[in-house]
């Protein structure tokens, strides 16, 4: 499953992203390189399905 995530805030060295396919899924990360991993463990929790289900794609 494609999953967008969206850049919602970045303030105080916390990232805050929404993911358009999955309203719901609010993920907080400190770096960039921590997106996809983060979302992937999130969406899998909020679904009852496997990490490697999800592909991430990051929108600025």
């Amino acid at each position: 499953m494609q999953l967008t995530a969206r850049i919602k805030e970045a303030t105080d060295g916390r990232i805050t992203l929404r993911v358009e396919e999955l309203p719901e899924l609010i993920v907080h990360v400190r770096t960039i390189l921590e997106i996809p991993d983060a979302i992937g463990d999130a969406a899998a929790q909020l679904t009852d399905r496997d990490k490697k289900d999800f592909e991430v794609e990051l929108h600025f």
